[in-house]
């Protein structure tokens, strides 16, 4: 996420009701450099060991609607 980004304010809408740390990626960096972000939103997902990334709101929103059909 960044400050003037316009699609991280839909992003965050869709993340709204999902547990997540929202990180804006001009005062972070190191996380930013380790996790290859190119573009934002991007959303990564990480075990500690296996990271995901969805980038730009459309693959976000993707995820989540896959996400959702796989639980059970």
């Amino acid at each position: 996420i960044t400050k003037k980004c316009p699609n991280c304010k839909a992003a965050k809408e869709m993340l709204k009701d999902e547990e997540y740390e929202l990180i804006d990626a001009e005062e972070n960096l190191d996380l930013v450099n380790r996790y290859g972000i190119m573009q934002a939103p991007t959303l990564v997902i990480t075990n500690g060991e296996h990271s995901d990334k969805y980038v730009n709101a459309s693959n976000i929103q993707k995820y989540l609607t896959e996400k959702d059909v796989l639980v059970y």
